[in-house]
């Protein structure tokens, strides 16, 4: 898909911080028991910038994998895993870095922007938004149950992932936004909703491990990962990833400079795109998804970000796009669940 030259380049020049992706990867496979798949959706995300969503029933550990996930980074405190008080101050800036909130049909938009400041109203300044540690100052952001959502909500939402911006009362205010992950039950029904979920780019299918049937292995470790990371988590065994998120924007923004300048680029002539192009059709044929322009041009970065961490892990020391990097489309890009479909895609296209 990508020309082997240019995209050797790339490698080579962010091998290290590849290695921390991993590193983070790692901590949380060790921590979090079968979850291998939403970990690694995760780091594509972070990679990519593309928004995320992971799809499961309550009690799949969702939110606790995304809060471990930003204690690795640093952006959150141990307290926020281990329940203890935490002693940052109000004012701290380090409060902004992360923010979560569960949605309902009644939130309001001021819930996640800010309310606006009576006093300064009273004091004849206008509308003024106390917008302290709300979700538009922050560079990740996780929205549990984003899907019941009131329209308010979802309209600021898909200006919010689509620019980087906050649109307020005729401003537009540019967010920090470097990640944002959502979580939901249900994959959403209402076609109306349609246009939010296909911003999510990736989706991530979260199971319990009792959905297919269970083993006592499958009972054991869990139980073993679940209570170790519930009560004695291993703050203390960090890998160090600290600066990662700035680290991987550096990333994205050298992949647009070498796009720019042509020494990264699309060869039209890659065996690559027999095997997308087939994929596309199955996907089409069998209702997995609809597959938009959007999806098909930006699952092109998604397929990028899964080789560059795969040959990291794998030790390589040259890389070129292979057919089973599109397997990131038949794991994390189904508009919905169908295993047998999921396999249909890796089986015909010979992905595993």
């Amino acid at each position: 898909m990508f020309e082997k030259d240019g995209l050797n380049a790339l490698y080579t020049a962010h091998r290290y911080k590849l290695g921390k992706v991993n590193a983070v990867a790692d901590a949380l496979n060790k921590r979090f028991y079968k979850m291998e798949d939403a970990v690694e959706c995760l780091m594509i995300a972070a990679m990519s910038g593309e928004a995320m969503v992971m799809i499961g029933p309550p009690g799949t550990a969702k939110s606790r994998l995304m809060r471990s996930f930003c204690n690795l980074l640093e952006l959150i405190p141990d307290t926020a895993l281990t329940g203890g008080k935490d002693e940052r101050k109000p004012d701290d800036p380090s409060h902004e870095a992360y923010f979560e909130y569960l949605l309902t049909q009644f939130t309001e938009p001021s819930e996640l922007f800010g309310f606006y400041d009576l006093e300064k109203l009273s004091a004849g300044e206008g509308l003024v938004r106390d917008d302290q540690n709300m979700m538009h100052k922050a560079q990740v952001v996780f929205l549990d149950e984003v899907f019941n959502a009131s329209s308010a909500i979802l309209n600021s939402l898909l200006t919010f992932m689509n620019e980087r911006k906050f649109h307020d009362r005729g401003k537009v205010i540019p967010t920090p936004l470097r990640l944002l992950v959502s979580a939901t039950n249900h994959p959403p029904q209402d076609p109306t909703l349609g246009a939010v979920y296909d911003r999510f780019l990736l989706r991530c299918r979260v199971e319990n491990i009792a959905s297919e049937g269970v083993e006592q292995e499958d009972v054991v470790q869990l139980l073993q990962a679940g209570w170790q990371e519930t009560h004695a988590t291993e703050l203390d065994n960090k890998p160090d990833c600290k600066g990662l998120l700035e680290d991987l924007q550096r990333l994205q923004d050298d992949v647009d400079a070498r796009t720019k300048s042509g020494s990264l680029k699309i060869d039209p002539a890659h065996p690559m795109f027999a095997n997308l192009t087939q994929m596309v059709s199955t996907m089409i044929k069998y209702e997995l998804s609809e597959m938009s322009n959007r999806r098909i041009i930006k699952l092109a970065g998604l397929a990028l970000s899964l080789r560059l961490l795969r040959a990291d892990r794998e030790g390589d020391d040259e890389i070129e796009m292979q057919a089973r990097d599109l397997d990131v489309i038949a794991r994390f890009s189904l508009d919905r669940e169908d295993p047998s479909g999921q396999k249909r895609l890796s089986e015909d296209l010979d992905l595993s």
